[in-house]
């Protein structure tokens, strides 16, 4: 397994809305989820090679999806633990229903009254490591280009690439218990029957490939501007360990010796197994 090391540079506080929510809360994620890092890193390889960022207006009928192809599997981004980073929660007035408007007009009269409290969750972080592993090392030179992009990633924020790992790095599966250096799903941590503390437990939701996702050529919905086949979005629950614990899980992991991936997360997000 090869992987590479993002180090992203946000530019402002961001909000990863956890779902399923509701419009009173807008509670995030301490991450970036992995599908969010996929379309993020998506939209700057097709900005690197030239092209424009896909339209992103409301789409009820068919919305199309852009994400990095699943030959190139984003893992999620995470705060770097030795710089600072938290979750900021703010309160302000906000509609009462989807098809209110009048919270957002600069003078209102008569409907003053029609607001409610809401509450927003923003992460604030220094600086995120972000992970891509492929079984191949072939075409993973072309996220190198990608060093000083940058765009809006999230619900709310905007971040920059600073750091791509001057080659790919070499992984060797092993059964180790480690820190992981990403989510782990939960399902791995019950069949081993490890009841270990110290985590944070989310919903999270992984992509549904499609039959016919798999791609005949390096650019084919990578380098161009075709969206990506997916049939919808699969639920998963999975742990966050924001600090390391002792003792740590005892896994099968892909690993250098510094980065540990859990090798349950990379099969999930294969599809290669239902949790």
């Amino acid at each position: 397994m090869y992987c590479l090391e993002f180090k992203i540079q946000p530019t402002a506080a961001m909000t990863f809305r956890i779902l399923p929510g509701s419009i009173l809360n807008i509670a995030t994620y301490p991450f970036v989820p992995p599908t969010t890092l996929s379309g993020f890193l998506r939209r700057l390889v097709m900005l690197s090679a030239g092209l424009e960022i896909p339209e992103t207006s409301v789409n009820k009928d068919n919305p199309p999806t852009y994400a990095l192809p699943p030959r190139y599997l984003a893992l999620g981004a995470y705060p770097v633990s030795s710089k600072w980073s938290g979750v900021h929660r703010t309160y302000r007035k906000g509609m009462r229903e989807f098809t209110h408007d009048t919270f957002s007009r600069l003078y209102v009269e008569e409907d003053r009254a029609n607001f409610q409290l809401h509450t927003w969750e923003y992460l604030i972080a220094e600086e995120l490591v972000a992970y891509v592993v492929s079984e191949s090392a072939a075409g993973l030179e072309h996220f190198q280009d990608l060093e000083g992009y940058g765009c809006k990633l999230g619900k709310e924020g905007y971040a920059v690439i600073t750091e791509v790992s001057e080659e790919p790095i070499e992984l060797e599966r092993t059964t180790i218990a480690a820190h992981p250096s990403t989510l782990l799903p939960m399902e791995a941590l019950l069949q081993d029957r490890q009841f270990v503390g110290g985590c944070d437990i989310y919903n999270l939701y992984r992509y549904n490939w499609a039959i016919d996702v798999q791609t005949h050529s390096e650019q084919e919905g990578f380098l161009d501007s075709n969206p990506t086949s997916i049939q919808g979005f699969v639920p998963f629950v999975a742990a966050y360990f924001s600090h390391s614990i002792n003792p740590a899980p005892t896994l099968d992991y892909y690993t250098n010796g510094e980065i540990y991936i859990p090798v349950s997360l990379v099969n999930l997000l294969k599809g290669e197994v239902y949790v």
